[in-house]
């Protein structure tokens, strides 16, 4: 029976990180972004400390485009996808998604990564449907756009985001990261992709599934029963 399949981005589908690359993607030759870089990697830490909230540090980040059109912007995050496709994406990820597609499951990237780009890479994979940070790109002279729409779609933002819509089941979830374990425990099967180490231990607790996305080999998605409740 088709079913509902939802994907982080970050580390999930793609190897590495999609935010910092992409700022220095688009900045790589601005000398002006260089020498602010120390002070968004304070503001990182800050926000590590607990002194800072994430949306803050993505809000003072995107400062870092306001230089650019929406046309330009756009152009630079179909160049950046493009390469990232080409040369970033996990082989597991990629087969899991044509093995969703073959069985008619929606399929959804669930992403704090911005739509910018995100809804970009879900066309080039035949993603049906992207949920992610919203950027705002009306005009105001005080703030240039982009500026952020609504919360940084992450832990909570991002359950919350999920509970809007009605998905068909059986559900399948996929992450890297234990900040999606909420995500992970709603679904009717919950795979750990390449786990960080708290989603480690994690799944070791509840019965979910760790899976290797650096080989295309999904077959135990073939043999695998829902996740114990």
């Amino acid at each position: 029976m088709a079913g509902t399949a939802i994907f982080d981005l970050d580390r999930t589908i793609t190897r590495e990180p999609t935010w910092t690359r992409f700022l220095i993607f688009v900045n790589k030759r601005r000398l002006v972004f260089w020498l602010g870089l120390p002070v968004l990697a304070l503001h990182g830490l800050i926000h590590k400390l607990g002194l800072a909230s994430r949306d803050s540090v993505k809000v003072r980040a995107l400062r870092s485009l306001t230089w650019l059109s929406r046309e330009q912007l756009n152009a630079a995050a179909d160049a950046f996808i493009a390469r990232d496709v080409d040369t970033g994406l996990f082989p597991g990820a990629v087969a899991a998604i044509r093995w969703h597609a073959a069985r008619g499951d929606h399929i959804v990237i669930c992403t704090a990564s911005v739509d910018l780009y995100a809804d970009k890479l879900a066309r080039a994979l035949g993603v049906h449907q992207v949920i992610a940070t919203r950027l705002d790109w009306t005009a105001d002279a005080r703030h240039p756009p982009p500026r952020l729409f609504g919360a940084n779609c992450y832990g909570a933002e991002k359950l919350r985001r999920l509970a809007e819509f009605n998905f068909t089941g059986p559900t399948y979830a996929y992450s890297d990261h234990i900040s999606d374990l909420g995500m992970l425990l709603q679904a009717d099967h919950a795979i750990a992709v390449n786990p960080s180490s708290g989603l480690r231990r994690a799944a070791q607790i509840h019965s979910i599934t760790i899976a290797d996305f650096t080989s295309p080999d999904v077959r135990f998605l073939e043999v695998k029963g829902p996740r114990p409740a």
